[in-house]
């Protein structure tokens, strides 16, 4: 059965056409209307027509390439057409949606004198050069405000709870500020985050510019009409929602571009616009390229935070191993280092249980309440890290008097009983929120119908947050992780002392103990290999055995590329299975006279005896290939490392060639991953992310 042509549900924006195809691209199914103005042939003569006939051989051929390997097209391509005498030029793309396949046709606006290449490039420079992320997202705001001519452009982040905040803002003359005001979770659900994550660029022209219906050809029957579905395309006519929100700050142009990080949306760069903006598509993606380059530096920028942080830690380490030598107690080590820990963690107090043994640092609630919060958390079987900022509202501190006490992150000791804990208090973090809008305000509005309000969700008020403390970061978790992994060790050894001046007659019970403390001093609860501690003292003895007879050796410094996201993709328990085949993939592949151990979460080491720097290269990546092509059943896709190789030099010590080692290790992963660099090789590009 066919029909005459006729308007579908569907609608777009007037700065463009659009063209859907069917799924083998054999002819046009329904077309916006407006395509004789952008196209100049009129609708009823496109429907049902080759898109051949209509944009080219050269582009169908290029569009049905790209869309049999992949669901959008590379980049964009461009045709030129004559347009009531004038040449245009118009620049096309297109993606698949379903079974169907859709293209994008806008004209290419002249921008005059502007210099678009050379001002994107200028903004691209600083951005490239930006120190840390602050100043980064004020360039960011401050470029594609240049670039885009908007009023406004705004840096919005999600955090944890999907809450969203404006960390940078550009704006013209006269307008107020929006920069600090937060948006409830309620305002950006979950599907609605999703969203931008498919739809990563949405542009609103002229809010006020009447939508074109998209027509359907005579032959498409109904049920095929109403599977067609426009939301992702840009030229996709506004909803209720973006309208009342334009109409509320009186704008008439909006701009959005998704910031997605290696976890997820992270943020949401908004471009709004008192007038009408008609921006042409190659602005549009200078601003998205702008977007792109900031994403890859916040990461990188935020990667060597978490490093300088974790070099921090590991010095403290550094000087527990002399600790752990001379078997100091965990109260002295704790009056010792508490003051640092206290600092570094951001923390008010501590506390280390062991045993029957408490011992506590700083501002902590009362031994009783400790006891109970201790006794709570064993019962939990916690393993690893636990971490709350609302600590009065967690189960386990129900009845509890805390004090000061608002945050924790507790630390479960690496043992078969899970009875010790190195535990982090934090006082509350009182503050102001500037919301805009109320948490609980619903900006959708429920139903369709005549003279709807849109509920004024962006009048800011004032929150004051209490009874919370700071949130944990992830790299402090890690941190707060291996602190606890040294104190397990020193703890036993306090104990094992303890055993030997009070128990000498009980040497079945010593003997046990002896082996327990000998197989935690040297090997990773995890994956079996050398713990660091170990793998040091090796280290140093490799050092000792080169500088005295000249022999060179390598050291390898692995990592395993894009661990975080394989345990937010699939668990820790996945995570965790990861680094156990790479551990023992990395020893199948080793000489019998080689090393190797863990030297700190995902990252190993390799001890190379003998080996010169091109032996120590190919050693690396023998071990490179075998990871990469080792199956692990919890994880689907390949996981990669990025490795690190230094070569013994004359004057060296653990400390340097372990940061030759790191240094390399990092420019493999600057350079693309899964791959090897020896120190002294050239300077990589930027990457993407971290991990």
């Amino acid at each position: 059965m066919t029909r005459t042509p006729e308007s579908s549900s569907l609608r777009i924006q007037p700065c463009g056409c659009v063209l859907i195809l069917d799924s083998s691209l054999s002819r046009i199914a329904q077309a916006s209307a407006n395509v004789v103005e952008i196209l100049g042939q009129p609708v009823d003569e496109v429907l049902g027509s080759s898109p051949a006939t209509i944009l080219g051989s050269r582009v169908t051929g290029r569009i049905r390439k790209e869309l049999t390997v992949r669901e959008r097209l590379n980049g964009p391509t461009s045709i030129k057409r004559s347009i009531c005498g004038k040449q245009v030029r118009l620049q096309v793309n297109a993606f698949r949606s379903g079974a169907w396949v859709m293209i994008e046709v806008e004209p290419v606006i002249a921008l005059g004198n502007r210099r678009l290449m050379g001002t994107a490039n200028q903004w691209l420079t600083q951005l490239a050069g930006a120190e840390n992320p602050d100043d980064l997202m004020d360039i960011l705001v401050r470029g594609v405000r240049d670039i885009s001519r908007f009023d406004r452009v705004v840096v919005c982040h999600f955090d944890a709870d999907g809450h969203g905040v404006f960390l940078a803002e550009s704006v013209a003359s006269g307008l107020s500020p929006m920069l600090g005001q937060r948006i409830a979770a309620s305002d950006y659900p979950p599907q609605r985050r999703a969203g931008f994550l498919t739809r990563q660029v949405r542009s609103i022209p002229d809010v006020h510019a009447p939508a074109i219906p998209v027509i359907s050809a005579p032959w498409l029957g109904i049920e095929d009409a109403a599977s067609i579905k426009v939301s992702g395309t840009v030229l996709r006519a506004p909803s209720r929602m973006q309208i009342g929100y334009l109409e509320y700050f009186s704008a008439a142009a909006l701009l959005t571009v998704a910031i997605v990080g290696p976890s997820g949306l992270w943020g949401v760069v908004t471009c709004t616009a008192e007038r009408a903006v008609i921006l042409s598509p190659t602005v549009r993606d200078a601003v998205r390229s702008l977007v792109i380059m900031a994403t890859q530096r916040l990461f990188l920028l935020k990667a060597r935070l978490e490093s300088q942080y974790l070099l921090r830690v590991q010095e403290s380490r550094d000087y527990l191993v002399e600790d752990l030598n001379a078997r100091v107690s965990p109260a002295t080590l704790l009056e010792k280092y508490g003051g640092e820990w206290l600092t570094l963690f951001r923390a008010s107090g501590l506390a280390f249980h062991s045993g029957a043994q408490t011992e506590t640092f700083g501002a902590v609630p009362s031994s009783d309440a400790l006891a109970k919060l201790i006794e709570r958390l064993t019962a939990t079987r916690q393993r690893g890290a636990w971490c709350t900022f609302r600590l009065a509202e967690e189960k386990v501190a129900e009845g509890l008097s805390l004090g000061e006490a608002c945050g924790l992150l507790a630390v479960a000791l690496p043992s078969e009983d899970a009875a010790g804990w190195l535990m982090l208090f934090r006082r509350e973090h009182s503050h102001t929120v500037y919301w805009a809008g109320r948490p609980e305000t619903d900006i959708v509005v429920s139903a369709p119908g005549e003279g709807e309000e849109f509920r004024k969700a962006f009048d800011a008020w004032q929150e004051q947050v209490r009874g919370s403390s700071e949130p944990w970061k992830r790299v402090e978790r890690l941190a707060a992780v291996e602190i606890a992994e040294d104190m397990a060790l020193l703890a036993s050894v306090s104990e094992i002392t303890r055993l030997n001046d009070m128990l000498r007659a009980e040497q079945d019970a010593l003997a046990a103990a002896n082996a327990r403390l000998h197989k935690m001093a040297i090997e990773d609860s995890l994956t079996g290999a050398w713990n660091r501690y170990r793998t040091e003292q090796e280290m140093d003895k490799q050092l000792a055995k080169a500088s005295r007879h000249n022999c060179s050796f390598c050291v390898l410094l692995l990592d395993v590329d894009h661990f975080k996201k394989v345990n937010d993709n699939y668990g820790h328990e996945a995570g965790d299975e990861a680094l156990k085949v790479v551990s023992d993939t990395v020893r199948a592949v080793l000489r019998t006279e080689d090393h190797f151990g863990r030297w700190g979460g995902e990252e190993f080491i390799v001890i190379a005896t003998g080996a010169g720097r091109d032996d120590g290269y190919a050693l690396a990546e023998r071990v490179r290939k075998a990871i990469a092509a080792a199956p692990i059943n919890s994880v689907p896709e390949p996981v990669t490392a990025s490795i690190g190789v230094a070569c013994w030099q004359k004057g060296d010590s653990r400390k340097t060639m372990v940061a030759r080692a790191d240094d390399a290790m990092y420019r493999a992963k600057s350079a693309g991953r899964d791959r090897v660099v020896a120190d002294g090789e050239l300077e990589p590009v930027l990457v993407t992310d971290a991990g």
